[in-house]
């Protein structure tokens, strides 16, 4: 099985940290709550702690109401949910 993420055209699980955020950032922002649980958890993007390190990050580095910033931190609010 491909998994969420495989059977999605246009994403491939990212070869880097930042690029596995990017694509959970992304998932966040389409809305597809159940695909980013899937990639945080089963796809293994949120087992790596410093993806959760680069999230802080990132956060504070954007504008408090950009986008980025929201979809950010809508990530990061999975996490304890999730148990990871």
């Amino acid at each position: 099985a491909l998994g969420v993420i495989g059977e999605m055209p246009e994403f491939n699980l990212g070869a880097t940290v930042l690029d596995r955020l990017h694509q959970a950032m992304l998932l966040y922002a389409a809305g597809r709550t159940d695909a980013l649980r899937h990639f945080l958890k089963e796809e293994g993007a949120g087992t790596d702690q410093r993806f959760w390190k680069l999230a802080v990050s990132l956060s504070s580095l954007y504008p408090r109401h950009s986008d980025e910033r929201r979809w950010v931190d809508g990530v990061q609010n999975q996490k304890k949910s999730l148990g990871l």
